[in-house]
């Protein structure tokens, strides 16, 4: 440790320290939606409900037969392609997962550039450990990628996309991407929608990076302007439309509930984000079927009392006030009437609604509830370790720092809260819980991944708030470095993150493949709601457009 850089850390704060933690304001944002916007919101009907779903039940069995008499392995990649980017992929998982069987199998025959980039892309994304060397073929004789495929801008941006499936030590990709973004970029203005909609997007987040969902709200649009298969388009529609169907019914639950709770009326220094938490986590983490309906619920329940808790100790509890809400918490005790008021409503509603979630857990369920309340009592007992820092004026190493940081805030909510309410199957299983609680490597670079891309898009608004220094801040002061470099350091340790995470997921030994999905796509959710969307869940305004794109605007039919 850097003794200039850092302040011992007295192990009892002194009371002219405590004295001086005055109570703290920060203007948030308020929210964008109003409580009772989805109590009382009606989507409008195009078709009758029993209409929709024998209509899907048909298109589905077509699909099913098309990609089952596909032949041609061109065909087949395009096909599968437009389906996953159309937001359809999970109808025909077992089809899908058979068609790359084969083609993993067989010769590669066409060396067309977008042909090639995108079977890699897909073999990967499904496990399948598709070698790099095809891009050997797209090299020149002094190792660079040849600059005849500098004019191809389809095939550039299928070689990017396929370049952030890398793996740790596989510089080919790390070249492809450099080579086409660097093309893509300078080729931007002479493009045509959609591609050029489609550059733009993969040049801010790449699509291995961005959730299903919002990929297949934007493709929907795009590709029903290109030369189309009508059944997909029409397939995806129907299933994007009953999705949001059944995503409104939700947040008319939650609504109701929240509102029930009065917390907002009680906590104005907070963020009130229910709809913020209920559209990144939950629906970024479980997008559609009606079988994850209770575990986007749950995450929505248990995200949005968090936010408060957490503004309570960033922000306006005293130190006081935030060591009684810790240790209430630590006691879970639904009482707590050691605490003052307006935080004694927050902890009882805290502890009641998750230890309600008992009830709706079947009975060979019924272990995650010891793992969810301890994983809570971590996560706010890593508030208060900042709250001690903040309190002592003492400014943590990058690694004192990283660990309530990872271990605490971020490990509750990668390991054990988006399981909590997920279908108690051969899946989710006791095993698979006790081995996310050894706390694996695939499930620590998720971490990083989540709180690393925080603290890069939140760094200044955390400063103004004045919360203390976080992962990033500590790192800069630790090294020396200024601003642009400590986030380009960072920036390169998610790179280095998602790498390894890409390796575990060509070799699911441990769990299913399904449960690494699931880490996957909250790292997506942080890409796609903190980079592509701006901070979304801390910026309400921007949820104003998101939420109407995926809860309020139905595509026409």
């Amino acid at each position: 440790m850097n003794s200039e850089a850092h302040k011992t850390c007295p192990a009892v704060c002194n009371s002219e320290k405590q004295e001086g933690f005055a109570r703290r304001f920060f203007n948030y944002e308020p929210t964008s939606w109003r409580t009772d916007t989805f109590i009382t919101h009606t989507a409008p009907i195009q078709k009758p409900k029993e209409w929709i779903e024998a209509r899907i039940r048909e298109l589905k069995e077509e699909v099913r037969t098309i990609l089952g008499s596909t032949i041609d392995s061109v065909e087949m990649v395009n096909l599968i392609d437009t389906i996953e980017h159309l937001g359809i992929g999970y109808h025909f998982k077992r089809d899908i997962y058979d068609a790359l069987s084969h083609l993993h199998d067989a010769k590669l025959v066409n060396c067309d550039l977008h042909h090639v980039a995108t079977r890699f892309r897909l073999l990967r994304q499904h496990g399948f450990n598709a070698s790099s060397d095809v891009f050997l073929n797209f090299k020149d004789h002094q190792g660079n990628f040849d600059e005849n495929i500098s004019k191809d801008p389809k095939g550039l941006l299928s070689l990017y996309n396929a370049g952030y499936l890398a793996t740790p030590g596989e510089e080919i990709l790390v070249d492809a991407i450099s080579f086409a973004r660097g093309h893509l970029s300078l080729m931007l203005d002479d493009l045509r929608s959609p591609l050029k909609k489609q550059v733009l997007r993969a040049l801010k987040v790449p699509l291995h990076k961005m959730l299903v969902n919002v990929e297949a709200r934007f493709y929907i649009e795009e590709y029903d302007e290109e030369n189309r298969n009508e059944r997909l388009l029409e397939l995806a529609k129907l299933d994007f439309n009953t999705c949001q169907t059944l995503h409104l019914e939700e947040m008319k639950t939650l609504s109701l509930w929240w509102k029930n709770l009065n917390i907002g009326e009680n906590l104005k220094y907070g963020r009130d984000c229910l709809l913020e938490v209920y559209i990144i986590w939950s629906c970024g983490q479980y997008f559609g079927a009606d079988q994850y309906s209770r575990a986007r619920k749950m995450m929505a329940k248990l995200y949005s009392l968090i936010a408060p808790i957490d503004d309570t100790f960033d922000v306006y509890g005293t130190y006081e006030e935030c060591k009684l809400l810790n240790e209430a918490i630590q006691r879970w005790d639904e009482k707590a009437v050691d605490l003052p008021m307006y935080l004694r409503n927050l902890c009882q509603q805290f502890i009641k609604t998750v230890n309600s979630f008992d009830d709706e857990l079947e009975p060979s369920e019924k272990y995650r509830l010891p793992h969810i309340i301890k994983s809570a009592q971590t996560l706010i007992d890593g508030y208060m370790q900042e709250v001690e820092w903040r309190v002592s004026g003492y400014v943590p190493s990058f690694h004192e720092r990283e660990k309530p940081a990872i271990d605490g805030h971020v490990g509750s909510l990668v390991v054990g809260f988006p399981l909590l309410g997920t279908p108690g199957d051969q899946v989710i299983t006791k095993e698979v819980f006790q081995w996310l609680y050894t706390f694996p490597d695939v499930t620590m670079d998720c971490m990083r991944i989540i709180r690393y891309t925080d603290d890069v898009v939140t760094q200044e608004r955390e400063i103004k708030s004045e919360q203390g220094p976080n992962t990033i801040q500590c790192y800069q002061i630790e090294h020396k470095l200024t601003n642009e470099e400590t986030t380009a350091k960072f920036q390169s340790f998610c790179e280095d993150a998602w790498k390894r995470v890409n390796q575990a997921c060509l070799h699911p030994a441990d769990v299913p493949r399904t449960v690494l999905e699931i880490f996957v796509n909250q790292c997506r959710q942080m890409e796609t709601f903190y980079v592509y969307f701006d901070d979304a869940l801390n910026k309400p305004s921007n949820m104003k457009k998101i939420s109407s794109l995926l809860l309020l605007e139905p595509f026409a039919l």
